[in-house]
């Protein structure tokens, strides 16, 4: 199972597919075998080291994006942030309050409404 998990790059329905069984089973088994879920976990921190060492690779190359990428990541505390600014209409502010337009709504509709807010107010509908 271990060869399966490290062939498949830790990739477990992929494993689980290669030794022809479904996922399900291939979890309880991990579940019921902490010796084989620690193999499976130090597969996991593998790939993690090599996603890493992909990374520090391109960084070393010059690969202005993923340097960006990691600037952002790990180097918060230095000023890397992405800032975003939203705004509403014509750069105004975002309005958080919606206006219905009522003159969509249908007679029954509008009724429905007229009754709840009366009844809100502690009024008979209709007044």
């Amino acid at each position: 199972m271990v060869d399966a998990l490290r062939a498949h790059a830790g990739i477990k329905t992929a494993a689980a597919a290669a030794l022809k069984v479904g996922k399900t089973t291939l979890y309880a088994f991990l579940k019921a075998h902490p010796n084989v879920m620690e193999a499976a976990a130090d597969v996991d921190e593998e790939i993690l080291d090599i996603a890493e060492s992909q990374v520090v690779k391109a960084i070393r190359e010059g690969d202005l994006p993923t340097v960006r990428w990691f600037l952002e990541l790990k180097g918060k505390d230095r000023g890397y942030v992405r800032r975003v600014e939203n705004t509403g209409k014509d750069g105004g502010p975002i309005e958080t309050q919606q206006k219905p337009d009522l003159s969509k709504l249908s007679i029954e509709e509008l009724e429905i409404l007229a009754k709840g807010a009366a009844k809100r107010e502690g009024k008979v509908w209709p007044m």
